[in-house]
């Protein structure tokens, strides 16, 4: 069986990925209530450049999420060249970017967020964000299962 990492990754790492990658495993299946989205441990939780495991798919492979700034292509690269260099045990590094689907006003959500009067409401706008693109993330992340494996290993 050919075993498989898989990276969801976006600029911060912390939104879209998240959501993609808890798809991915199960976790998240429909349209889900603003209090699971923001349960999620990884949800805005940005550390640039972190690989976060965050469980098993079906086939046992692994999901991942990092957030990479504008550096996607080297970390990719560094990456996969350690899993070289020590030989580590699986067969294929997958990377799938889900930066088209984070707001480009996120990096402004961050420090309001932390303005305990602002929080909630910011919550409620990434919230209706979200749930306008969470079909699209799932079909990313379905498409991917159905035919990308195969394509990419």
């Amino acid at each position: 069986m050919i075993k498989l990492k898989i990276v969801y990754y976006s600029y911060y790492g912390c939104f879209s990925s998240v959501i993609a990658a808890y798809i991915h495993t199960g976790y998240l299946k429909d349209k889900v209530s603003k209090d699971t989205i923001f349960s999620l441990p990884e949800m805005l939780d940005l550390d640039y450049g972190e690989l976060k495991y965050i469980g098993f798919d079906e086939n046992l492979h692994e999901v991942y999420v990092i957030g990479m700034k504008s550096f996607s292509d080297n970390i990719k690269k560094t990456l996969e060249g350690l899993r070289k260099i020590y030989n580590l045990e699986y067969d294929k590094l997958i990377f799938i970017d889900t930066s088209m689907y984070e707001p480009k006003y996120l990096k402004f959500i961050f420090p309001i967020r932390k303005i305990v009067l602002l929080k909630k409401i910011s919550d409620e706008i990434l919230y209706n964000w979200l749930i306008k693109r969470f079909d699209g993330i799932k079909n990313l992340v379905e498409e991917f299962k159905r035919h990308g494996a195969e394509e990419k290993t």
